[in-house]
């Protein structure tokens, strides 16, 4: 995209975070409806810093409002083009992320065994010269793919990968396997982009699958925005399809409470519908996608609203009566996120699931679904070339689709030998708490045969900083740079994340602290590392990042932007290159009837919209509104098992058992069981709702009266990610995070509240049971008889 400096302030480069004094050009009436604060005591102006927030990952703009050299409020940027002036409540009580009286503000070494709490403060020098001499053994030795990076929202711009190429290791892994990478799977062989961006404004129809986009789910607080004006002025209709009643499925015309991971099917049915009603836009079908429209309605013609009833508990005269109101209405669009993807066959639902908008013609369309607006930016030059030698763990040959995305599977391929780590690396992820089989990257972790040496960036105190053997506190996010550009909207924009105050402490900003370690395994750039890290700072490394940026510099470059921030491929593997309906085989037997004897469901779980995983889980204000997360249990269940709202009852899955709290309530699939993953960490006063009279965690932090006065709530959360097992998506590789089958009863004799028992070795028998269901070459055909291929030869590793 070229850019001028006007068509740069036109197409939202005034978004993101903008300044609090806009040129003359931006200048409108809305924008004095915001962007302004005063002190309460001497009135005057207080000064606005613009930044983009990472409380989660939809990088919403912000101004931060300065006073005495501390931040005092955060709002909505009103410059920002996409998020328009909003901050959910997560944004607004990022402030704690930065006053967290249980900070880590310096480096710290462990003394004891790990997971024992004890830790001494060391000099930034001892710790990166430490970890340099670690790094520069392992190098010595010829075997770079033992350094591990494990990381999890990475907006670094892209610093880690070059920190990880530098050092010549492929031995990265990221967290989308526990968040979307089926979906991404589903997606990108489709059609190119693994996201999309609805224009919900002007939208007539929305068909929405398993995601309560309303207030949780991805990029909620600018299509949340939409959906409204959609609603409210377009009068368009909202129809959603979740096992949960959540706040979406709550303000939505329709609720469905669907069966877990059959949302594939109901939507095959309903293209089946549209195809045989004559509703299908066939022109767009023959003139832009690679299958005919006559052999497509042949194909369709399997999947009957009947048969999708049999699975979904959605009625047959619902799919039909839905899809042809969806095809008889322009412009519609449909949207996804988790829930039909976080299953066995996800990547498949999610496919199933675009067919609607493809076959009606509703993509790139006013009110459509569209393509995602973004704009990219390289990596400062010169740049260090990618490690010759995959590692298992970038390519595991059982997920070749999916790759490095398989994370969550690392501790059992670890415990199996399959890849050697001798530096483990941790980064904005706390796999001892959010991932499933919880106890068993616990149990890798404290095995210092596994991983000899081990490090965490976080600057906070969790399950999994707990059993590293050195922290290095990363910046709060409110005192960092990085480089961002979200597909938010339509409105395409880049901008950037830059400090509101100076770090707290001696934190050191992420990208400070890569450099610093370069620097100290190669002084003398005798490795030809040290030349890829020669730049000042975190500003200088972004300036030069957007140098690359064609227009941006003339547009006035980074200090503008500072002021005004703002399926060919599834045949090949045996996969079939169509969307196809995939009965999960723990749920369903072959021949459609359920598996669940008396007494079994199906445990999901959600997330509360004030909280984001381990990162929320110690922020004083998201926990005084959600501080307990009791099992949603539908009110027949609950009367067969004589529970009533707010008794104990024992949750029991292959591998374990948890004892918590029943919601009853009409709101849930009478089949499933749902329990937010958020809460339950023992780490953080807050977060544990710890007693008054306690003392900051770490010495040299100032303590927040509100601990020791305010916390009048206990603590009531009970994760349940040790007692889920693991499992993939053979083709995405997503965790089937909504797929454990449990059983639920009364609590029984000796339960207490927050009990919670895993068995580790039972962990192992079902990782070892996915493994059934992955890619193994000619095997793989049999799980797949429709696909008549020729042998699939099993990819080299060397």
């Amino acid at each position: 995209m070229k850019l001028t400096r006007r068509n740069f302030i036109k197409l939202g480069a005034a978004s993101g975070a903008a300044a609090a004094t806009a040129p003359n050009i931006l200048k409108a009436m809305e924008t004095e409806l915001g962007g302004k604060d005063f002190s309460a005591q001497t009135h005057a102006e207080r000064t606005a810093v613009p930044y983009t927030c990472l409380v989660c990952n939809i990088e919403d703009g912000g101004l931060a409002f300065i006073e005495d050299g501390r931040i005092v409020k955060l709002e909505g940027n009103p410059k920002h083009v996409s998020t328009r002036g909003r901050l959910c409540a997560k944004g607004n009580s990022g402030i704690w992320h930065v006053y967290d009286p249980d900070r880590i503000l310096y480096p710290l070494r462990r003394t004891g065994p790990r997971g024992s709490g004890q830790w001494k403060r060391i000099s930034w020098d001892e710790a990166l010269t430490e970890v340099a001499e670690r790094i520069k053994t392992v190098l010595d030795k010829g075997h770079p793919n033992e350094i591990m990076f494990k990381w999890g929202r990475d907006r670094s711009g892209g610093a880690t990968g070059r920190f990880m190429q530098t050092l010549g290791t492929n031995t990265g892994v990221n967290h989308t396997s526990i968040c979307e990478s089926s979906k991404k799977i589903g997606m990108q062989p489709t059609w190119g982009p693994d996201i999309e961006t609805p224009d919900f404004a002007k939208t007539k129809y929305i068909l929405n699958f398993g995601s309560n986009i309303i207030e949780a789910a991805y990029f909620h607080n600018p299509y949340s925005q939409r959906i409204a004006e959609g609603v409210a002025e377009n009068k368009a209709k909202l129809v959603t399809f979740d096992v949960r009643l959540s706040n979406t499925a709550g303000r939505s015309d329709e609720w469905f409470p669907i069966f877990p991971g059959t949302d594939g099917i109901v939507a095959l049915a309903m293209a089946n519908v549209i195809m045989q009603e004559g509703l299908a836009d066939k022109g767009f079908i023959n003139d832009w996608t690679n299958y005919p429209a006559d052999k497509l309605a042949a194909y369709l013609k399997q999947y009957t609203p009947e048969m999708a009833e049999k699975y979904s508990g959605v009625s047959a005269k619902d799919i039909r009566r839905i899809a042809i109101e969806f095809a008889s209405t322009k412009p519609a669009t449909t949207y996804t996120y988790r829930g039909p993807a976080k299953h066995l066959y996800g990547s498949y639902n999610e496919r199933c699931i675009m067919l609607l908008p493809i076959i009606t013609g509703n993509v790139e369309v006013k009110g459509g679904y569209c393509l995602p607006r973004g704009m990219g930016y390289d990596q400062p030059q010169p740049a260090p070339p990618k490690g010759k030698e995959p590692s298992y763990l970038s390519k595991p040959p059982d997920y070749p689709l999916a790759e490095h995305k398989v994370s969550h599977l690392v501790p059992f391929w670890i415990k199996d030998g399959k890849q050697k780590v001798s530096v483990y690396f941790s980064y904005m992820h706390c796999e001892a708490f959010s991932n499933p089989a919880a106890s068993v990257w616990r149990e890798m972790l404290l095995d210092e045969k596994l991983i000899p040496f081990s490090v965490t960036f976080s600057n906070q105190m969790n399950e999994t900083t707990n059993i590293m053997d050195l922290v290095l506190p990363d910046c709060a996010y409110l005192e960092r740079h990085d480089p961002e550009s979200m597909p938010s909207s339509l409105w395409p924009w880049l901008g950037l994340r830059q400090p509101v105050v100076k770090p707290l402490g001696e934190a050191v900003e992420f990208r400070e602290v890569l450099k610093k370690i370069i620097h100290k395994v190669d002084p003398d750039n005798r490795r030809g590392m040290k030349k890829y890290w020669e730049f000042k700072d975190g500003e200088d490394y972004l300036k030069r990042q957007f140098d690359n940026i064609p227009g941006l510099k003339e547009a006035g470059g980074y200090d503008f932007l500072k002021k005004h921030i703002h399926v060919e491929e599834y045949e090949k593997y045996g996969f079939n290159p169509l969307p196809v309906f995939k009965p999960h085989p723990w749920h369903w037997n072959k021949d459609g009837s359920s598996k669940l004897k008396q007494g079994e469901m199906i445990m999901t779980t959600f997330k509360w919209n004030v909280h984001t995983q381990s990162r929320t889980t110690n922020i004083k204000w998201l926990n005084e509104l959600v501080h307990s997360n009791p099992a949603w249990i539908n009110k027949a269940a609950a009367d067969k098992l004589g529970v009533k709202d707010g008794d104990l009852i024992r949750i029991t899955s292959p591998v374990g058992y948890m004892v918590t709290k029943a919601k009853v309530t009409e709101g849930i699939n009478p089949k499933v069981i749902a329990v937010s993953n958020t809460l339950g960490m023992k780490f953080g006063r807050i977060a544990i709702a710890k007693p008054k009279d306690s003392a900051p965690q770490w010495a040299g932090q100032t303590e927040d009266p509100d601990v020791n006065g305010n916390l009048w709530w206990k603590a009531t959360g009970v994760n349940p990610n040790e007692i889920i097992p693991v499992s993939a998506d053979p083709i995405g590789g997503s965790q089937g995070w909504y797929d454990t089958v449990v059983t639920v009863t009364a609590a029984q004799p000796g339960d207490k509240f927050g009990d919670v028992q895993a068995d580790n070795k039972k962990h192992y028998d079902f990782y070892k049971e996915t493994l059934r269901y992955a890619y193994t070459g000619d095997k793989h055909r049999e799980m797949h008889p429709e696909v008549k291929v020729g042998k699939l030869p099993a990819p080299e590793l060397k």
